[in-house]
């Protein structure tokens, strides 16, 4: 993380104060990597690095094109800084981009696994899906975008039926979904749109940091 940021975790409380204060911070973020802290992988497993967009931390809302652009670029930035040092790690590793259509200031993210970890991330989003819009224009024109290898994966969000004693609602059974069980609980599987899952190519039958080694 980057120091003087303080993530997402902190309220601003008057709408609208500060934008331009926080778009230069953006602007500087975009240019500057996050911290991979590697104790903290060798001992979870998992890594990642997150987007500290303030006031435009909005659930179901899209931040500005410029703020998007600006947060993604800061990602793509920390995921090439980060190769170096996952390559030598000697061991198989995950290494994505994510970027989240409608939850993207909350989950968009550079994500890292290793161990057991990898399979977990593998699987995290199901299987690409080809008839699914592809990378925004607005991602495929920033730096280091081309350099990775783009599919496309329903983003999804679980509901469960104690949370909605009246049943669901119809807001949620207007959007793709199925229900699933999990012992004994009883969920919705909503799909409120797509996540792009950017990696490094494949060259041959050698896999680079990016992909499983």
């Amino acid at each position: 993380m980057i120091p003087y940021r303080k993530g997402t975790s902190f309220v601003i409380k008057k709408k609208g104060r500060g934008g331009k204060r926080h778009l230069r911070r953006l602007q500087h973020d975009s240019k500057t990597p996050g911290w991979l802290w590697l104790p903290g992988l060798q001992k979870w497993h998992y890594q990642y690095e997150k987007l500290g967009l303030a006031p435009w931390h909005w659930h179901h809302r899209q931040p500005p094109r410029i703020v998007r652009q600006l947060a993604a670029q800061h990602l793509l930035t920390t995921f090439f800084a980060w190769q170096p040092e996952l390559a030598a790690l000697n061991e198989p590793v995950y290494s994505a981009v994510w970027l989240v259509e409608a939850e993207f200031a909350h989950s968009s993210q550079v994500a890292v696994g290793i161990r057991e970890c990898v399979a977990d991330y593998q699987n995290r989003h199901g299987d690409p899906i080809d008839n699914a819009p592809s990378l925004p224009t607005e991602y495929q024109q920033l730096p280091g975008a081309n350099r990775l290898s783009w599919t496309t994966h329903s983003w999804q969000v679980l509901h469960e039926d104690c949370d909605y004693p009246n049943g669901w609602p119809h807001y949620l059974l207007r959007l793709p979904h199925y229900d699933y069980h999990w012992q004994g609980r009883t969920f919705l599987v909503v799909q409120t749109g797509w996540v792009w899952v950017g990696q490094l190519p494949e060259q041959g039958t050698s896999a680079q940091p990016g992909t499983v080694l």
